[in-house]
């Protein structure tokens, strides 16, 4: 029996930067590696891997347990199951509607030092 990929252990997570804006991942998801190599990201999207150019993504090592603003779009992405939910104002914390999961928001930065 063939293991799902996305219920494989990950060491390390990617997302998006924030400047790509043509890829197959989504802006704010967090998605689990793979495989790490010079120029190449192998990560998982929806059951499958996707191979991806390293310099479109932030890699940790952790998973992350914090809610992803992206605020030009004013929503928010869960870090645990990737739904996507509206936003205005930011509570301090945000239960997720579909896993139930109660997680802060990451840092924002000050939107006045922003050009």
């Amino acid at each position: 029996m063939l293991e799902r990929l996305d219920r494989l252990p990950a060491g390390r997570w990617a997302r998006l930067r924030d400047d790509v804006r043509r890829c197959r991942l989504r802006r704010g998801a967090w998605y689990p590696v793979l495989s790490l190599g010079e120029d190449e990201v192998v990560v998982v999207v929806r059951h499958e891997s996707a191979i991806v150019p390293q310099v479109y993504l932030e890699i940790v090592t952790t998973r992350p347990n914090r809610w992803t603003v992206i605020a030009d779009e004013r929503y928010a992405v869960c870090p645990n199951c990737a739904q996507r939910v509206a936003v205005g104002t930011l509570p301090e914390q945000m239960r997720c509607g579909q896993c139930s999961g109660v997680f802060e928001f990451e840092p924002q930065p000050d939107i006045s030092t922003i050009r």
